[in-house]
């Protein structure tokens, strides 16, 4: 509203309505693929994962140095109450960290070092407490969504999930199904694996104590299989013209 406010400073103490608005129902990341309205909530994103939105969650707490939850996260990561550094970390910990960092909180560069907010996320994985996977996610995914456009960066966080969702609404078939693009082109995006290879590249385990097999792991383009009941992710169009919204373009 604010930002329609700003373009027609004559819009406000309008109402959403008034403004030509959709209700408020929820917080949604908006865009389009194609002309093609898309909208991502929590609840979809909680839906691909396979995950309820409950258990813990903590907001705001950016890099506080006098926030209590340091010495509580110091304390689960490096077995002291004071901040210790990447080096300082188990396997397991730095393993558990390379997945968080790739996987479910994403970095677009810096250092190995963590966040508060990233570390009381891996403190809930670490003590085994069940945090709201979900939440953290969308909040996450705004975030940089945001700092990648303020800073001009060409980079989209979570690559794999969002294919997913589209995958789910059906965007990528409609896409295919009318020739405009290749999956190529498309930037179909692989989910990541951890094997030997890559304890060997973190220097977990060393050169000579690897071996490659057969039966490692390998990144895989099979496509899942529609979820039945999926939320719809197209607000403005039914779920079975979006191929019609494409040839129009």
């Amino acid at each position: 509203m604010d930002e329609k406010v700003l373009i027609d400073p004559s819009l406000e103490g309008k109402t959403r309505e008034e403004m030509g608005l959709e209700p408020f129902t929820c917080t949604e990341i908006r865009s389009s693929i194609l002309g093609i309205p898309v909208f991502i909530s929590q609840e979809v994103i909680a839906y691909v994962i396979r995950r309820l939105s409950e258990g813990s969650f903590k907001d705001g707490l950016d890099n506080n140095m006098n926030s209590p939850w340091n010495e509580v996260v110091n304390k689960t990561m490096f077995n002291s109450k004071k901040k210790g550094a990447y080096s300082d970390l188990s396997m397991e910990k730095k393993l558990l960290l390379k997945i968080q960092n790739e996987n479910l909180q994403p970095k677009c560069g810096g250092g190995d070092q963590p966040s508060l907010e990233h570390k009381m996320f891996l403190h809930y994985f670490i003590t085994k407490e069940k945090a709201n996977v979900p939440r953290y996610i969308f909040k996450h995914m705004i975030k940089e969504l945001r700092e990648s456009q303020e800073s001009k960066k060409c980079w989209i966080p979570y690559g794999r999930l969002i294919s997913e969702i589209l995958h789910q609404g059906e965007i990528l078939k409609a896409l295919k199904e009318v020739n405009i693009f290749t999956d190529a082109q498309l930037g179909t995006e692989t989910g990541k694996v951890i094997n030997g290879s890559t304890l060997k590249k973190m220097h977990l385990i060393k050169k000579e104590d690897y071996t490659k097999l057969s039966t490692d792991l390998k990144e895989s383009s099979m496509v899942s299989n529609l979820m039945d009941d999926f939320p719809s992710i197209l607000k403005q169009d039914p779920r079975d013209t979006p191929c019609m919204v494409v040839l129009n373009q």
